[in-house]
């Protein structure tokens, strides 16, 4: 049982003691300053330390990720003759369902493209967090909700293929304003508010319909197993759409396409996770993981609170198995493209906050609650080990749900021993993991990039002592040397917020100013026309207001345009037959080795400028202890800031200083 406090959440609610709660709380503000107050109450602390935790687990990174897609399309639009003229851009085919490209037009253009970047990440973090408290509300007291925003700040936020998207993101994209609306629109469903659900799930699906999928899903499930008739309503809905497709409507004639066989394998080889038969083992491992916590809390609610916890996991497995025989076995061209497989984040979510809402709920089982949660633990631990998060999802349902007749075996004891192998577990992944970090920080040259939020892109093997931590602090009661500690914790991590939350290199931030060098600029102005950036991504859309000729950011949205796939992957592979690009260029990006860098030959340029389509510029970075033949005429551009490239050797890390960008023209229209 926990301490109570000297106001109590029970006490400030209980009507039935009127007198007693308003002495307790005359004397607790009568005998304090402002700080004394929000010094005993754990739920202010708790909550200042769930945003710091927040914020440090959603380091800003500025124009990165699809950020870049969407920022790069809004620069299209307010200068269709310059970035505008794209492949990408002019060959657009998923930005134009959604308001969410109209509303970044506007702001970039009113604001500025840093700016907007900068507001829209405090905006994303915002609205996750406030939609996730609103959420949590419906299942546990206020002075609770900082515990549940804490072990969703600090679990794994990973969805679909293991390790490459995460929900909650802090971008400039419609994902986690939707996302945010969906859990906005559980909490009042939660709340018995029908009305409100539909109209913020109505909102979800106008910033990014494939997101709010999940919580229509959801919506769905709930009104139809507590009344059949809803489902008519499904029914008519479906057919609704067949019949769109049949009619040949935009978008919806997609349904009865099937992909070309050269771009599904386009796509296979280009993004691999968009298709789960491809995805590897370690990915289904959360999915049975979340599912597990999910089934535990459930148990412990009734009615709709039940239903919406067990209609996320029908949701979740639901659209990655869809994905699975529409997608990737029949090749339904708006199946590929929908990516019903996203519907799994709200599964990763809400088994991040399962697993808070059985932290509270299982120790009031006694000896037998306790075991299940260390059996839940190590199955965090285990995270991306499939044999071992089943075993072990698989026995903590198994004492749950029979934790009756298996009292004589959980005993105290057997808790003690089990708490004490998962805190050795834990330790000994936390002490492994911090030691390669802390090598991959140490090779960061002085003048590189921060490298902190990288920290908690992988294993969060710290988020178990965390959460833990959290637990621990609500339950207090009134001990004054654990409020001091409290808010000690929140100080240290606002001040770790202060530091560290800002994670971009000295090079990324020129990238985000979209301020055009004018050394680099006056490089550029004999000829007009594309520029081919070697090893790069976006740099010719935000340092030259150009559009780029072939980059790996263009490869991310070839599975929306035919066209766009076809001349993406032509000029690609004639790159890595010329020796120009690494021969794995058609596939995602990865980190490449010191053998991958490719260095410019004169003879693959000439080939590169005969081309029929050749480019105006090739920029080329020059590492330290290279050279750009001399023939080919370059000129040089010295970045005002210090940049480097990043390769993975077999036992380290190599950053290889770029000294300058040669700038060497080809082929274009001399101005």
């Amino acid at each position: 049982m926990r301490a109570r406090t000297a106001v109590s959440f029970e006490d400030a609610r209980d009507r039935t003691k009127p007198e007693k709660a308003a002495v307790a709380r005359s004397a607790h503000y009568s005998s304090a300053s402002i700080f004394g107050v929000a010094l005993q109450n754990s739920g202010v602390l708790l909550a200042l330390i769930a945003v710091a935790l927040w914020a440090l687990t959603h380091s800003y990174q500025g124009i990165f990720g699809d950020t870049n897609v969407y920022v790069g399309r809004a620069l299209a639009d307010l200068d269709p003759t310059g970035i505008g003229r794209d492949v990408m851009f002019v060959n657009d085919g998923q930005s134009r369902f959604s308001l969410f490209p109209l509303l970044l037009d506007r702001l970039i253009g009113t604001l500025g493209t840093p700016e907007t970047v900068l507001l829209l990440a405090l905006l994303a973090m915002t609205a996750w967090m406030s939609a996730l408290a609103l959420f949590a509300r419906q299942f546990v007291a206020w002075r609770l909700v900082p515990v549940v925003i804490i072990f969703v700040a600090v679990l794994p936020t990973f969805y679909g293929s293991i390790w490459h998207f995460g929900y909650s993101e802090i971008q400039s994209v419609p994902r986690p304003f939707a996302e945010a609306l969906v859990l906005g629109a559980l909490a009042a469903l939660a709340a018995r508010q029908s009305v409100l659900s539909a109209g913020l799930l109505l909102l979800a699906t106008l910033l990014h319909p494939l997101m709010a999928l999940a919580g229509w899903g959801v919506f769905a499930i709930v009104f139809c197993s507590e009344d059949r008739r809803w489902l008519l309503v499904a029914l008519l809905a479906f057919a609704a759409v067949f019949i769109a497709a049949a009619l040949g409507a935009p978008l919806f004639d997609r349904l009865f396409r099937v992909m070309a066989p050269d771009l599904k394998a386009l796509a296979q080889t280009r993004s691999a996770m968009l298709f789960p038969t491809r995805w590897s083992l370690a990915s289904y491992a959360p999915i049975v993981l979340q599912a597990a916590t999910l089934i535990v809390a459930a148990s412990f609610f009734a009615g709709r609170h039940r239903k919406i916890l067990l209609a996320v996991i029908l949701v979740g497995v639901g659209g990655i198995a869809a994905q699975a025989l529409f997608g990737d076995y029949f090749s339904i061209v708006l199946v590929i493209q929908a990516q019903l497989w996203r519907m799994g984040w709200l599964l990763a979510a809400m088994g991040a906050a399962a697993l808070a809402l059985c932290a509270l709920k299982l120790p009031q089982k006694g000896p037998a609650g306790y075991l299940v949660l260390a059996l839940l633990a190590a199955a965090w631990l285990a995270y991306d080990n499939l044999a071992g998060v089943v075993a072990l999802s698989a026995l903590a349902l198994l004492v749950h749900f029979n934790a009756a007749r298996l009292a004589p075996i959980a005993t105290w004891r057997v808790v003690v021993a089990a708490w004490v192998g998962v805190a050795v577990y834990g330790l000994l992944l936390n002490g492994l993991y911090i030691e390669r970090f802390w090598a991959f920080l140490s090779s960061i040259p002085a003048q590189g990039p921060g490298g902190t939020g990288l920290f908690w892109n992988n294993r969060r093997y710290i988020a178990l002592p965390i959460a833990a931590a959290a637990v621990a602090l609500s339950l207090r009661g009134s001990s004054r040397l654990a409020a001091a500690v409290e808010a000690a914790a929140a100080l240290g991590l606002a001040i770790a917020v202060w530091h560290f939350w800002d994670d971009r290199s000295a090079f990324q931030k020129l990238i985000d100013s979209n301020r055009h060098p004018p050394e680099l600029m006056q490089l550029l102005a004999g000829r007009d026309g594309e520029i081919l950036w070697l090893g790069g991504q976006t740099e010719a859309w935000f340092l030259t207001g150009r559009p780029q000729w072939a980059s790996p950011q263009q490869g991310v949205s070839t599975i929306f345009s035919p066209t766009l796939a076809r001349t993406w992957r032509d000029r690609t592979q004639f790159l890595i037959d010329d020796k120009l690009v690494e021969k794995e260029a058609l596939a995602i990006v990865h980190n490449l080795s010191s053998a991958e860098l490719m260095p410019v030959t004169a003879q693959a340029i000439v080939r590169l400028c005969a081309r029929p389509d050749a480019p105006a510029w090739v920029v080329a970075p020059v590492y330290q202890g290279s050279a750009i033949p001399t023939d080919l005429r370059p000129e040089y551009w010295v970045p005002p800031v210090p940049n480097f490239h990043m390769t993975e050797e077999p036992d380290k890390y190599i950053w290889h200083r770029i000294s300058s960008y040669a700038v060497v023209p080809c082929a274009g229209t001399r101005v």
